[in-house]
Parts: C-alpha cells; sequence; structure tokens
C-alpha cells in the first residue's frame, strides 16, 4: 500500500442525467481505509472526498439548497457512498451502489455517474522512527502523512487508516508529538452491514504514542430534543501508528 500525497489526490467524477451529462467535479481526497477480512481475503480501498454544501449547479441565483446540507462521498472503484448530513438527523441521507446507481438529487430528479477517475499521488516516503524525527520534521514545516492500523477484537478484521497530517502538537523541551487529524474513515467492526462501505464512520484520530490511538467518531447525538451528527463517541484501541516525511530521506 503506497503512501497518498494528499494534497494533490483527487476523484474526478461526472455526472448524468437520463444520458445527458450535467457536471463534472474534482473532489480532493481527505482520507484513506483500507479494510481486509482475513478469513476471507475480502478487501475494501476506500477513500473519503472533502465535504461540500449541497447545491443547484451554474444557477444564478439560490445556488445552496434549502434545507442546507453538508454532502461527502466516500469513493471506492466498487461501491460508494453519497451522504447529506443535515442539522436533523432524521433528514440525513446515504445513497449507496456503484457509479451506475441513480442516486435521488435536491429536485427529484435521478442521476448517476458516468465516469469516475482517481487521481492519486504516490510519493517517496520517508518513516520518522524517533520523537526527534516526528518534532523535527513538525518544525521544519515538512509535509507529513500518518498511517493507523487497527484490527478487531477476534481478528477477523485488520484497517489501514490513512491520512494527512494537516495538524500536529510538539513539545521539543519533553519529546512531547500529539496527532489529532480528520476526518478520517474507521471500520465499525460490530456492523453487520452487507456493504463494507456502510461499515464506515467519520471520525478524528488522536495518539502520542505508537501503539494506541483514540477515535472521536460521528455518531447520532442528542441536543435540545433532536439528534444530529457530531463527533462525540470517544474509542480507545490498541494500534499501531506510523508517521512519513514526504520527501528524501537524506
Amino acid at each position: 500500500m503506497d503512501v497518498l500525497d494528499y494534497r494533490s489526490s483527487f476523484v474526478i467524477n461526472t455526472s448524468a442525467i437520463d444520458g445527458t451529462e450535467v457536471n463534472t467535479c474534482r473532489t480532493q481526497i481527505l482520507a484513506r481505509c483500507v479494510v481486509r477480512n482475513e478469513s476471507t481475503g475480502e478487501v475494501g480501498d476506500f477513500f473519503l472526498g472533502k465535504e461540500c454544501i449541497s447545491e443547484a449547479m451554474y444557477k444564478d441565483t439560490h445556488v445552496a439548497h434549502i434545507p442546507t446540507s453538508e454532502a461527502s462521498i466516500i469513493f471506492s472503484d466498487v461501491t460508494s457512498a453519497l451522504n447529506k448530513k443535515f442539522a436533523d438527523h432524521s433528514n440525513d441521507i446515504s445513497q449507496v451502489g456503484s457509479g451506475k446507481t441513480r442516486r435521488l438529487l435536491h429536485d427529484g430528479r435521478y442521476a448517476y455517474w458516468s465516469d469516475v477517475k482517481f487521481h492519486l499521488s504516490k510519493v517517496t516516503k520517508c518513516p520518522l522512527k524517533s520523537r526527534k524525527e516526528i518534532i523535527k520534521a513538525t518544525l521544519s514545516c515538512k509535509p507529513m502523512t500518518g498511517r493507523t492500523t487497527i484490527v478487531s477484537g477476534n481478528g477477523v478484521w485488520r484497517a489501514v487508516v490513512e491520512y494527512p497530517i494537516m495538524y500536529m502538537n510538539v513539545h521539543p523541551p519533553d519529546h512531547g508529538f500529539q496527532v489529532d487529524a480528520g476526518p478520517v474513515l474507521v471500520p465499525n467492526f460490530f456492523s453487520n452491514n452487507t456493504e463494507l462501505v456502510s461499515r464506515l464512520d467519520y471520525a478524528y484520530v488522536m495518539y502520542n504514542q505508537m501503539g494506541k490511538a483514540e477515535f472521536v467518531i460521528r455518531k447520532p447525538t442528542r441536543v435540545d430534543g433532536s439528534e444530529t451528527m457530531h463527533y462525540s463517541e470517544v474509542l480507545q484501541m490498541k494500534a499501531t501508528n506510523q508517521l512519513y516525511m514526504l520527501t528524501n530521506c537524506s
């Protein structure tokens, strides 16, 4: 599994309605998650796209859909999920399927993807093997990518979560560092959903050592009598964390 440079990794997909192409969108990739069933060999390779506000295309006015929603896509080369998050969780929508799946639009029409291309920027990586190296790379403003590997309690599922290091804490006097990255994709190992993409949660990953991590997971959260999706569930896990500098090691 190659380390990605998320600054220049994108998905470009073209949407069509009734055989007519209507829009092409370039979406920057925010994170990657590769999930593997160690018993069956089943593998899913998923990419989280940058979120946007749901919009009407190429109108002079009233571009934003009302009510507003945050739209994001979990892409894969087999099955993807178009997710829309509204203020009220009861209105949230997740439309799962292949590129050819007809997905409901805000105006009641249905669109599908006539073309999907992955532009994955793979780069030379230099593993950061010590706290000193991590702190030096951070304060030198070197581009960095992180990777966290987790395994289900029964050992059946294994996931590699990868993400850019866009925010980092360091404290050189104590050789301290602390990653706080997201959103990322993390699998719910307890889910029985038949689609792997539907087992993925949005989360932030946090750690200050290499043998464990905390995931702050987006879940339905009750606020003033209703529910909204919020990063409210904290999950502590054994993990293998790795940090890479995206440059030559010399």
